[in-house]
């Protein structure tokens, strides 16, 4: 995976050496993310998948955005964040405590802002945001275990989302949500279906 990230930062404005370790925790947390889900995946394939621009790149550069955030390394997060925006088109603030089991699919367009608190399990779709009311200002969403986000979908507030979540595409949360439902989108009288 080193000789992937000197790749990579070879693309940002500044070129930086990232320390080895830095780039082995990231990469350990990905692997763990994704057999998270896909517990038969070898880390063979999980690095082919990183180095090949699959899903798995952007968690893997969260990851590691994640370990400079953590260790108060500022000078490499600016790479790192660039990197995420302009080759997986999403942005996932590095402040955010995500659990293992982190899984983007298809993350153009996706965004996560700063200090959510998500629990394992999540998996997000593109076009999907988690944000603030208040333009950034405010703590983040909390956000429980094994919740998806299909596409076009939002949770936009201080909010608190229980486990075992399904939030459909194309619906805007405002409010908090029980654990085990299923909120959808009626997009002909533009209503919320709600199931628990």
């Amino acid at each position: 995976m080193k000789d992937f990230v000197i790749f990579l930062l070879s693309k940002v404005y500044k070129s930086i050496e990232v320390p080895e370790n830095y780039i082995e925790n990231a990469f350990l947390k990905t692997c763990k993310d994704i057999q998270y889900h896909f517990p038969n995946i070898s880390i063979v394939e999980i690095e082919n998948r990183i180095i090949t621009n699959n899903n798995e790149l952007a968690i893997f550069l969260f990851r590691l955005g994640n370990e400079f955030h953590i260790n108060n390394l500022d000078q490499y997060k600016f790479q790192i964040h660039w990197l995420l925006k302009e080759l997986c088109s999403c942005e996932i603030y590095f402040n955010n405590e995500i659990d293992e089991g982190f899984y983007v699919i298809h993350g153009q367009g996706t965004v996560i802002g700063s200090r959510n608190n998500i629990g394992k399990g999540f998996k997000i779709h593109q076009g999907c945001t988690i944000g603030h009311k208040k333009n950034g200002i405010g703590n983040g969403n909390l956000i429980g275990n094994d919740v998806t986000l299909y596409c076009n979908s939002s949770i936009i507030g201080e909010l608190i989302i229980g486990d075992k979540v399904v939030i459909g595409a194309h619906v805007l949360i405002t409010n908090n949500i029980n654990s085990n439902t299923i909120v959808t989108a009626n997009l002909q009288n533009g209503e919320k279906n709600i199931k628990e």
